[in-house]
């Protein structure tokens, strides 16, 4: 059986707000052809036009290097589109790529709302060019904690004392007032997938000393090898899991009653 670090008896606390300010939803898969060639995902806008009506097309540059038989070098400048759709208060979007598929929301109010509409994106999507097989998954949640009162480099019973120890320990008093950032990047890996933790004071006035209470939770949880599409919703569902559980471990109660837990 693989490995997890998900606590069944682990009770699920609803809470009334959260500091999430990006949750991402991403697959990468094998190159489609049709959009590689410039042509737009329009079935696909079609679709989903009632949610996200705005569209926006970005292009970009990129070098395709070719070895040839004698062994020389082709080098050529190709131009590579991709498409952005988000709603109208431009809060939930789209992003579309010959090769990778994003969701992401920057106001997030649960998960039984997002996942409705991974799924709804993620079904139309690989039925419209026929994708069997992801080469990478990935669920990431962005927590930015920002607090009006209090010392910004206290987070006693807000967060786990070592997640903030380097700052609360290891730097002397005498240096504390000058600490322009303490950021820290934690890599997990598990049999099935892979966990990027990035936590710490990221500091939105750097690199002027930290004068704000501000606090980075970012989990960001990925698979290890390519999974087929029949696979897709249930590991986005297990990845949810694996982040809240983390998310859980990594604050303290008075964070919990500040979010009204």
């Amino acid at each position: 059986m693989a490995k997890t670090m998900i606590n069944s008896d682990l009770k699920k606390i609803i809470y009334k707000k959260n500091f999430i300010t990006n949750v991402i939803f991403r697959i990468d898969f094998p190159k489609i052809l049709n959009l590689s060639e410039q042509k737009s995902p329009s079935e696909l806008q079609k679709i989903i036009n009632e949610k996200f009506p705005k569209l926006e097309e970005i292009k970009g540059s990129q070098i395709e290097t070719k070895i040839m038989k004698n062994s020389t070098f082709d080098i050529k400048g190709i131009t590579k589109i991709s498409w952005n759709f988000s709603n109208r208060e431009e809060t939930k979007k789209v992003s579309i790529d010959p090769e990778f598929l994003t969701i992401e929301y920057l106001k997030y109010e649960n998960f039984t709302e997002f996942f409705k509409t991974i799924k709804f994106i993620f079904d139309n999507f690989i039925n419209l060019y026929n994708i069997k097989l992801i080469n990478r998954l990935g669920l990431r949640y962005i927590n930015q904690i920002k607090l009006e009162l209090g010392n910004p480099l206290d987070w006693n019973n807000l967060i786990d004392a070592s997640l903030f120890s380097v700052s609360e320990n290891f730097v002397k008093t005498n240096y504390r007032n000058n600490i322009s950032r303490s950021m820290h990047f934690l890599g997990i890996n598990e049999e099935e997938y892979n966990l990027i933790f990035q936590f710490g004071m990221h500091n939105s006035e750097y690199p002027s000393p930290i004068n704000r209470k501000e606090f980075i939770l970012d989990y960001d949880c990925m698979s290890k090898e390519e999974i087929d599409t029949i696979e897709v919703l249930n590991k986005v569902e297990k990845f949810n899991k694996i982040i809240y559980e983390w998310f859980e471990l990594s604050i303290m109660n008075d964070l919990r009653k500040e979010m009204g837990g």
